[in-house]
């Protein structure tokens, strides 16, 4: 195996949080805070009710997994769907959430 000096740009220091921009951006991951703002604001997002029958699983490639335990909520989820990105986006300040899918777990 050979050995390549770095190109000259990678000599550059950069600053840690663009560096972990990059990063989030290449492995298709939601920023930080997004992620913080949803989970905060999500009994606002789909109402007091709902937000205690789902919870955030995760964010990725702009897709919003929530995690639900009856069918019944996911499907409603699904309803919800379209205005609950519209909200989302509103909420973290620009385009964070493409979709929502909702995944039944069961407790186990």
């Amino acid at each position: 195996m050979g050995w390549e000096p770095l190109p000259e740009d990678r000599r550059t220091t950069r600053r840690l949080d663009e560096v972990l921009e990059r990063l989030h951006r290449t492995l298709g991951l939601a920023r930080p805070d997004a992620v913080r703002t949803l989970q905060e604001g999500w009994p606002r997002l789909v109402g007091p009710t709902l937000a205690s029958a789902c919870a955030l699983e995760s964010l990725h490639d702009g897709r919003l997994v929530v995690a639900v335990q009856d069918p019944a909520v996911a499907e409603h989820l699904r309803w919800q769907a379209a205005d609950l990105v519209v909200a989302a986006n509103e909420l973290c300040g620009g385009e964070v959430v493409t979709s929502v899918e909702a995944r039944v777990r069961r407790p186990g």
